[in-house]
């Protein structure tokens, strides 16, 4: 008799919670966060070495710096436009003034007038939350890392699209990127490129241009065939077919990759001042290390607002045209009128910013800086103070009930027994293959000599993902069940996806102060959002005959979710688990800046202080390995399923 997966699962899970209590404390792999490692002393020395080489070495002379060279180069030129003053001038190339006019005519051009006052009310915020520079020099790096992400992602998008054998060769380091979190490939990048805007530039690059070149391959391959074949019936050559078919009729869905790609880089810049790039990112940094909650308010929501501003303008370009109508020739005489007069205004404010001071800096008294902090840092203590209960008592129940008892079974229990569990979980879910690749990666972690830190790391990350999941599914049924739901809950999934995760670590800092629990809740308010749209189109998805055939045998609503939604969107709902592990992940170990520990707080140590540089290396490579082992788990789990 075939043993079922649920029993197994949970006989294994028993086993290791028993022969954890017994060998309690045994065989941890615990050493001191400021103690290395023979292998990590020996990768920092090779770091000092292969910094040491950088004016000797020829791959650096003849290959790494010129690309370093070449970059720094691109971004300064660009904040030397708008953010940065020109020499031996106080203002810079274009000044405030200027900068509004270009981006409110460049965004009425693209889309509507309404679009339009939106971007620049929200870039008039900026300046009033005392932002200006920070937020020209993140629309400086941002535009960098997008141009130069799609001078690569779309030809490569195009390629994929067009090759079944470009795609699969792809596809692998696709999914690496996407499960890679940004806090992991900055320090090595930092190693190569040295700390400041060119890096932060190619890390940002590595994370929007994945993006790209998935939507891009998916717009070419998923057009209709019948424009294409007739045009190669007519004689058109393959380029032919491209330039004046394929591309045209997936111009819509390619905006729509310009636009997601524009959100990674603006979501990734924030974070890459972790390596020296300019903009808003560093005073959001600087108020976490502070505990500073108003000062991270004030920068936060500078961040959001201009999130949205990139958001809506490129969105909002992307369903433009809506309708296959062509306009009146009135109506185009009528538009190049009004788009001339926008033109002629643009200039004006451009010279205006040129030859006025008031036009070219933003003026300091103009503010609301100082109101909006004392607000902040108010609310938080009213918070702190009087919903005692909502944010320290939440906080210990879940770290007293949930946390600490799975602290304490994953770190203290002897290394080969968690990883024996490891393997056991792979087994079942997800095959034989999955689960020798799970084996060698969990090896290669207690190899690391950081298997303690990564207990640490894979605690919170397992919490974070069972509260994302248990409110995630509650939600993504209610959505996926109501339509008015779904319209209600949707502006805010969207507005949820479109912030840095860097973001929400600073209201959370003020809910719940420098702890674990904080990386975990900011962790749940960032993953949510994918997990509630996933499980939302999993429910949407199941066939209306299954639920009128319940309905007709008289099961009550809960049996028809229970017995019918839920296993027939099981797939789905393994595929947002995966994502919301992920997501959380991601996230969790940006959680180091608040009190999380674990392989983070090791990244952003190794970051700052030399002597651990080795060790912070290693850790965010324990940070890949951990996120590899169990998207494959899941990813398998979810293919056995369906």
């Amino acid at each position: 008799m075939q043993i079922k997966k649920p029993y197994l699962l949970l006989g294994s899970i028993a086993v290791w919670i028993l022969l954890g209590r017994l060998l309690h404390g045994k065989d941890t792999l615990q050493i001191d966060t400021y103690e290395n490692t023979p292998f990590t002393r020996f990768i920092g020395e090779k770091a000092l070495e292969l910094r040491g080489n950088r004016t000797e070495s020829p791959a650096f002379i003849y290959f790494f710096n010129p690309i370093r060279a070449t970059i720094d180069g691109f971004v300064q030129f660009i904040r030397n436009l708008i953010a940065v003053p020109a020499p031996n001038t106080v203002i810079p190339v274009i000044g405030w003034l200027g900068v509004v006019g270009l981006i409110a005519f460049v965004v009425f051009a693209t889309s509507r007038l309404r679009t339009m006052l939106l971007s620049v009310s929200l870039l008039l915020g900026c300046g009033l939350l005392g932002m200006w520079q920070f937020t020209m020099d993140s629309i400086a790096m941002t535009l960098a890392a997008v141009l130069l992400s799609l001078a690569i992602g779309i030809p490569l998008g195009i390629w994929a699209g067009l090759s079944n054998r470009v795609l699969k060769i792809l596809t692998p380091f696709l999914d690496l990127a996407q499960i890679l979190p940004t806090l992991v490939y900055m320090a090595p990048i930092a190693l190569v490129f040295m700390i400041g805007a060119a890096s932060a530039t190619i890390a940002t690059m590595i994370y929007s241009i994945p993006i790209c070149i998935r939507i891009t391959s998916h717009a070419i391959r998923n057009l209709n065939q019948s424009p294409v074949e007739a045009a190669e019936s007519m004689g058109s050559t393959r380029n032919q077919t491209l330039i004046k078919v394929q591309i045209p009729m997936a111009k819509q869905m390619i905006v729509l990759g310009i636009n997601q790609t524009v959100m990674a880089a603006v979501s990734f810049v924030v974070v890459a001042a972790l390596i020296g790039a300019p903009g808003l990112g560093k005073p959001v940094i600087d108020a976490l290390i502070i505990r500073n909650v108003g000062q991270g308010f004030v920068a936060g929501f500078a961040v959001v607002f201009l999130a949205i501003l990139m958001d809506r303008s490129t969105s909002a370009a992307a369903k433009r045209q809506q309708s296959f109508v062509p306009p009146t020739a009135a109506e185009i005489k009528g538009k190049r009128i009004i788009l001339i007069v926008s033109a002629l205004a643009t200039v004006i404010s451009v010279l205006l910013s040129r030859t006025m001071l008031w036009a070219a800096v933003w003026p300091k008294e103009i503010t609301i800086a100082p109101q909006v902090e004392k607000f902040t840092n108010n609310a938080t203590a009213w918070v702190l103070d009087n919903l005692y209960i909502f944010t320290v008592g939440f906080k210990d129940f879940i770290s007293y009930s949930i946390l600490n008892p799975l602290e304490s079974q994953l770190s203290a229990s002897p290394w080969y027994l968690t990883v024996a569990m490891i393997i056991a979980l792979a087994l079942i879910i997800a095959g034989v293959r999955t689960a020798m690749l799970a084996a060698v990666l969990a090896i290669a972690i207690v190899l690391s000599g950081l298997w303690y830190e990564a207990m640490l790391t894979l605690t919170q990350t397992i919490v974070g993902c069972l509260l994302t999941m248990i409110i995630g599914i509650a939600l993504g049924i209610w959505t996926g069940r109501s339509d008015r739901a779904e319209r209600v809950l949707r502006p805010f999934l969207d507005a949820g996806q479109t912030l840095p995760a860097f973001v929400y670590l600073v209201p959370m800092l003020g809910l719940f102060g420098p702890t674990r629990f904080t990386a975990i809740a900011t962790g749940i308010v960032y993953a949510i959002p994918v997990v509630v749209k996933i499980v939302c189109e999993g429910i949407r998805a199941v066939p209306h005959s299954l639920i009128e055939a319940a309905t007709a045998a008289g099961s009550t609503t809960r049996q028809i979710i229970t017995k019918v939604q839920l296993p027939a969107a099981k797939k789905t709902i393994l595929l947002a688990t995966n994502q919301g592990l992920i997501y959380v992940l991601a996230v969790v170990v940006i959680g180091g800046f608040v009190g999380a520990g674990g392989l983070g707080y090791l990244v952003i140590v190794g970051n700052s202080k030399p002597e651990l540089q080795g060790k912070g290396l290693i850790a965010g490579a324990a940070i890949l390995l951990l996120g590899v082992i169990f998207d494959r788990i899941m990813q398998a789990g979810a293919k056995r399923s369906g």
